[in-house]
């Protein structure tokens, strides 16, 4: 995997990126040299349609490095996001005069692109499916730190092998830790790591003091081998930070956690051009929702709710009302649920199309939000969520979001246990947030919009 300002992103998918946009470009120049077009191959013209593409590519989840399609489904969702790619450029081209195809070059990169770029899916999915690319994991450790390394690694990611893992009795070699052979003892790692070959070692011990083989480790670090600390490399695999028998020395010595002041004033001056561009575009849509939510039920059309800011600072967020005016008179403040009967039926629709949350951008511009970090909670919701899960309270130390990390990698949370894995993806985005990773949260965002996931 790369990484990049701090977060890490598949190098296949790097790999495809780079390769497919050089192609949709070197198609559009082939169009536009045979003789059918201008003399002269328009560079603007061809980075426009690559990274539209690239675009479209990514919200038809063909970049989602976990995914493999069937021939069919992979040409489908090809042909619709060339086909919207496309759609795109001829708008931008009657608006932008430099941007306009000529209509022959126009359809012969299409023909051109499309199959290409067909060829190359087909031929990376035969080379994924048939190249020994896993990587090879030694554990050491049996312990619970371990048993979560061996869950991960064997249940969701292919990019990995779990070739055994060491401990510290030797009574227990041979034994199975979540699926996982015990291979030796710690004093056994200089002939099993030459015997196995592991492409990394993962240092999962749940007590180093006096067991640690400190010496032998040196020499796999020399030999080439990596050595991570179960932690890290759990954020690699997961893209969050594990609570569970983390020891705050990881946090307080681990990269990141960084405020640069350059990347606060870009991610401030992003966040006003798109709200108020976002606000500008959103405007015409607001009497119409306001009629919409007075005609299916009795109640205000916008609706005012305390949250947590960053530093513990209370602020009114603002939203379309999607719920029954008198929603928690009896009950108070609860978790939405699946199919919550409180919700209205103009307000399941904005729900599912977020365009309930389009009044935050207001509290963007005034500085309470940001349109990516975490979510704000309500006071009441915080203070319990503090009290029982540890770190909680450090998602405060940056602006909430209307949309976050986690956000797009979990469902919403609806119970304790939600929260807490929530909070995992939270501290990720924190210890890692740059204009990078907001950038593909903003991604990620659209892509959930345009599918209707995670609504409730």
């Amino acid at each position: 995997m790369l990484r990049i300002f701090r977060h890490y992103v598949s190098s296949r998918v790097m790999v495809l990126l780079g390769m497919e946009g050089g192609l949709i470009g070197i198609s559009l120049f082939v169009a536009q040299s045979v003789g059918l077009g201008p003399s002269e191959p328009s560079l603007p013209q061809a980075l426009v349609l690559s990274l539209l593409i690239l675009l479209t590519l990514y919200l038809a989840q063909l970049y989602d490095a976990d995914r493999f399609y069937g021939r069919r489904e992979l040409l489908l969702r090809l042909t619709l996001a060339f086909a919207g790619a496309y759609l795109l450029m001829a708008a931008l081209g009657y608006l932008i005069t430099p941007l306009r195809l000529p209509r022959i070059p126009y359809l012969l990169s299409f023909l051109v692109a499309l199959p290409v770029i067909f060829l190359v899916r087909i031929a990376d999915h035969h080379l994924m499916r048939n190249a020994r690319r896993q990587r090879r994991v030694l554990l050491l450790g049996s312990g619970r730190p371990a048993r979560i390394i061996a869950e991960t690694v064997n249940g969701a990611n292919p990019k990995y092998e779990m070739v055994g893992c060491l401990d510290g009795h030797p009574a227990r070699i041979g034994q199975a830790v979540n699926g996982v052979k015990i291979l030796g003892s710690m004093g056994d790692l200089a002939h099993i790591s030459t015997a196995m070959r592991p492409s990394v070692i993962v240092v999962a011990m749940t007590e180093q003091r006096g067991s640690f083989p400190l010496s032998t480790i040196l020499e796999c670090k020399f030999e080439g081998i990596e050595v991570e600390e179960w932690p890290s490399f759990y954020e690699k695999l997961t893209g969050k930070i594990v609570l569970t028998d983390l020891r705050p020395s990881w946090l307080v010595f681990s990269d990141g956690f960084r405020k640069r002041p350059l990347t606060l004033a870009m991610k401030r001056g992003m966040d006003m051009l798109l709200a108020s561009v976002g606000l500008l575009f959103a405007l015409p849509l607001f009497p119409l929702i306001a009629i919409l939510v007075k005609v299916d039920s009795w109640g205000p059309v916008l609706l005012r709710q305390e949250r947590v800011g960053q530093h513990g600072r209370i602020f009114s967020l603002l939203k379309f009302r999607s719920m029954r005016a008198d929603a928690e008179q009896d009950s108070g403040p609860v978790w939405a649920q699946e199919r919550d009967p409180r919700v209205t039926r103009v307000g399941r629709i904005l729900r599912m199309t977020r365009l309930d949350e389009i009044p935050q951008l207001w509290n963007v511009l005034r500085g309470e939000m940001s349109l990516v970090g975490p979510r704000p909670e309500r006071p009441g919701f915080v203070a319990q969520l503090q009290e029982r899960i540890p770190f909680y309270a450090h998602r405060l130390s940056v602006k909430p979001g209307i949309t976050g990390w986690a956000q797009v990698k979990y469902r919403y949370a609806a119970t304790l246990e939600d929260a807490s894995e929530k909070l995992q993806y939270d501290l990720y985005y924190i210890k890692n947030v740059s204009i990078f990773l907001d950038l593909l949260i903003l991604l990620h965002t659209l892509q959930v919009v345009l599918l209707m996931n995670g609504s409730r």
